[in-house]
């Protein structure tokens, strides 16, 4: 998904430049038939992480399979597959059973995203004709446009209470009500060569607990870095989150707790999931695979995260594990591309 949503940036910001190959290896999203990845940017005063850190004092945990500590993963999660030879959103138990085609289209639909009460599901389509977002039941049926500016948009978030989606329209971050009306810019994007923190094309991972805030990652190609950020609905209180090492930090997810976000980070040769503690701006690194892991989202009781990795497949399986990396447990084993999870109760 992330080189389709720089591709996005690209060809609307960005004009004449090109995705560096070995750059954001994200979690799938290109035409029919994906490809492995590879690598991956709002006016309010932006405020710095007070606590940068480094890596190098980062230690993952011992990934201890079927350990059993805590409660057992529960609900639904939906996510993106080829297993039926185009982009198509599925769903599953949180065991890997009973699994579903939902969207049963021969265009590309991915970003699939759940409303807080698990009725409904967002989500990106181009099946007529441009990348717009659309909303169906959780049965996959009263699929429904929401969006027609044809320019752009993906990265759909619901808001906590439901009324509202959070979207990315070629790379600036919009909010709009759950029917696709009263549309508003939270963060305009800027030229990404010269935009200040946090101000490059963003794409939304997820609303605060109290609705207060969004999550997003903002990439700057032409530098070659991503920051993940989070901003105020109302567009105020702009602040970066991650930033050290200079890299692609991007895919953050707000804990449901509010206190940590989960994201992939790259750095070096290595696509690994982390946490940060918005509390103490301190990071911890859940996953060290040379393989790919990428997309990290949170189950709804906060126990557990689910993530694709392409470390049994290069075309990319779900996974899940506990908050702590713990526990690691794989849910699809499909030979074609498995990736975007989103998971409800």
């Amino acid at each position: 998904m992330l080189e389709r949503k720089l591709a996005i940036i690209i060809g609307s910001l960005f004009a004449l430049l090109v995705l560096p190959a070995a750059a954001a290896c994200a979690g799938g999203d290109g035409a029919k038939g994906d490809q492995p990845e590879t690598t991956p940017s709002a006016t309010a005063e932006t405020t710095p992480r007070a606590e940068p850190s480094s890596s190098a004092n980062i230690t993952p945990p011992a990934l201890t399979p079927g350990s059993g500590e805590g409660p057992e993963p529960s609900g639904t999660i939906a996510f993106i597959s080829f297993r039926d030879g185009d982009r198509e959103i599925y769903s599953m138990d949180a065991d890997g059973s009973g699994l579903k085609n939902l969207t049963n289209n021969p265009a590309n639909d991915d970003n699939p995203d759940w409303s807080p009460d698990g009725r409904k599901i967002a989500f990106v389509s181009d099946r007529d004709g441009g990348v717009e977002i659309y909303v169906m039941n959780a049965d996959g049926s009263e699929q429904t446009r929401l969006t027609t500016e044809m320019r752009g948009d993906m990265s759909p978030r619901w808001s906590p209470d439901g009324s509202k989606i959070a979207i990315s329209r070629s790379g600036t971050i919009v909010v709009m009500d759950a029917d696709g009306g009263n549309q508003r810019v939270v963060m305009q994007a800027e030229a990404e060569d010269a935009a200040a923190p946090c101000k490059a094309g963003g794409f939304p991972g997820g609303w605060s607990p109290d609705g207060t805030k969004i999550t997003y990652y903002s990439a700057s190609i032409s530098r070659g870095i991503a920051q993940v950020c989070t901003i105020g609905v109302d567009g105020s209180g702009l602040t970066v989150v991650v930033s050290d090492p200079p890299a692609f930090h991007v895919e953050p997810a707000w804990s449901p707790d509010g206190r940590f976000i989960a994201f992939r980070s790259i750095r070096g040769e290595n696509h690994d999931v982390y946490v940060v503690d918005l509390e103490t701006g301190k990071e911890r690194r859940l996953t060290d695979d040379p393989a790919m892991d990428i997309e990290p989202m949170w189950s709804p009781d906060g126990e557990w995260i689910v993530f694709p990795s392409s470390r049994d497949n290069e075309f990319f399986d779900i996974y899940i594990m506990r908050k702590d990396g713990s526990d690691l447990r794989v849910l699809t084993t499909d030979p074609a591309k498995d990736s975007e999870p989103v998971w409800t109760r």
